[in-house]
């Protein structure tokens, strides 16, 4: 297993992703309008991959550190119940996608954002295909997959008791930036397709 480094498009937030190999993680494309409403609200659709799939890298957050750039971390929510959307506010950099607590481990990073992407494997997950535009693929592939890697990987931090480990949330399981909900007329133009 290796490390890999991420960074926001203008280097402010840095970090590390620790323990990396193929089944340590879940690599998957994700076709979903709610995460390219979050690209489009952020200026980044161009990071999307063809059909609209936003390229992520399915992970354990304690095994995630960001080691530069703290103050630039910012948080999203498209609406009041959606997940928490973090990103870098010093270039609008995605970063990754999480449940509303820390007692689910899970964090859905952004891939474009590594340094190297070899150690992930190649993608095994494409995952709400229905709502791909033009060009993406028409059928759901690896979700069992995706949800038994997703249990494995929880179930092996809480054995190990860095389950609530996040850096996205304090030690108190509260976001460690408040999120900002959206409102009405921001979330119309994020979905605008």
């Amino acid at each position: 297993m290796s490390e890999v480094d991420f960074s926001c498009d203008c280097g402010a937030v840095k970090g590390v992703l620790r323990d990396v190999a193929p089944n340590t993680c879940c690599h998957l494309l994700c076709y979903c309008k709610d995460c390219r409403a979050f690209a489009r609200y952020l200026g980044q659709i161009a990071s999307l991959e063809p059909g609209g799939g936003t390229p992520l890298v399915q992970v354990s957050p304690a095994r995630i550190s960001i080691t530069d750039g703290h103050a630039h971390v910012a948080c999203l929510k498209l609406s009041p119940k959606g997940l928490h959307r973090w990103y870098a506010a010093c270039c609008k950099t995605p970063l990754a996608n999480t449940v509303a607590t820390s007692k689910i481990p899970l964090a859905g990073m952004w891939r474009h954002n590594f340094a190297s992407q070899k150690d992930f494997g190649p993608v095994v997950t494409f995952g709400f295909t229905k709502m791909a535009l033009g060009g993406g693929p028409r059928r759901d592939k690896g979700l069992y997959r995706m949800l038994g890697g997703l249990i494995k990987r929880s179930l092996a931090g809480y054995l190990a008791g860095d389950a609530r480990q996040n850096p996205f949330f304090a030690a108190d399981g509260s976001p460690v930036v408040a999120p900002v909900v959206l409102d009405k007329d921001a979330r119309r133009i994020a979905y605008a397709e």
